[in-house]
């Protein structure tokens, strides 16, 4: 974050607050998000979040069989870290979804991944950085 204008830290702030107000709602709605693991949950619940969420990493199930919970859903968000490791898995998430006849929605991941750069790696570090930028830009 260093570097970077209080002006440039505001809108970043507020486009991440407008794409995370769009995540609750799509959440409330019933669509399941995926993430890595316990911490990454913990999160977005902490960040406002009540959707139901599948943790990949934490379960001792295969990815696909862990998915086959969601088979009756459209889509599913995938929200898996940002780094090369995350990605990867959100490719095998994505292809057992389709598999399953679900719709993969990597919309919000590429959008977080965009707005946050560098500055956050994983999901679980998502909750913290947000919570700075709003100190930052207030």
């Amino acid at each position: 974050m260093v570097g970077n204008s209080v002006k440039s830290l505001e809108r970043k702030f507020e486009a991440l607050m407008r794409l995370l107000d769009r995540l609750i709602t799509v959440g409330e709605e019933g669509t399941p998000i995926i993430v890595e693991g316990k911490k990454d949950f913990a999160a977005l619940q902490e960040l406002g979040v009540d959707a139901p969420i599948i943790c990949v990493k934490s379960s001792r199930k295969p990815v696909l069989d862990l998915l086959k919970t969601i088979k009756t859903k459209k889509e599913a968000v995938i929200l898996t870290d940002f780094d090369r490791r995350g990605a990867e898995l959100a490719k095998i998430v994505a292809s057992c979804l389709e598999e399953l006849g679900v719709k993969p929605n990597l919309f919000y991941w590429r959008e977080l991944r965009s707005l946050v750069k560098r500055d956050v790696k994983d999901i679980e570090g998502l909750a913290s950085y947000i919570e700075k930028l709003k100190k930052i830009v207030e």
